[in-house]
């Protein structure tokens, strides 16, 4: 996970508060990639998470006049992406498609082995069925790398439920 300077992201979202356009670029491209993996995680379709991810950009940007420069654009922002992960869920039946283990297989450099798949499709299958709380404690803690509050203040619950989960 690639260390981002958290002075840097205040500068840019002074400058997004303010509509500059280059800042909230080079904002988006600091983003983008942590943002798509965790909607990515709870639909488990590419292009599903890719509309998903510039909604996410898109709203952002739309409410950048709203920012808070006392708390963290960062966890806004995830807020966001949470929000649309778990309305897009309640809409679409729950499916789980294959399109992770092709993802997966991309990201291991087109190594593909039997096991692996399996063993892919068994996380699947074990995080998708978390209860829809408890999959956003997960995947922000283990694949994101947030802490325990900034967790609770990305979904809005309190410290010791984030603990609980």
């Amino acid at each position: 996970m690639i260390k981002i300077d958290n002075n840097r992201v205040l500068f840019l979202l002074g400058k997004i508060k303010e509509r500059d356009e280059e800042a909230f670029k080079e904002f988006f491209y600091l983003f983008q990639p942590s943002i798509f993996y965790y909607l990515f995680k709870f639909v488990y379709n590419r292009a599903t998470a890719e509309d998903l991810t510039q909604e996410t950009f898109i709203k952002f940007w739309l409410n950048a006049d709203r920012l808070d420069l006392t708390l963290s654009g960062k966890a806004y922002l995830y807020k966001i992406a949470h929000n649309l992960a778990i309305n897009h869920t309640k809409r679409t039946p729950k499916d789980i498609t294959h399109e992770a283990d092709e993802f997966h297989a991309d990201r291991r450099n087109g190594k593909s082995d039997v096991d692996y798949l399996f063993l892919l499709d068994d996380y699947q299958k074990a995080v998708s069925s978390l209860p829809e709380r408890c999959r956003a404690v997960f995947v922000l803690c283990r694949f994101d790398g947030f802490e325990y509050a900034e967790i609770a203040e990305i979904l809005g619950i309190s410290l010791q439920t984030v603990i609980k989960d």
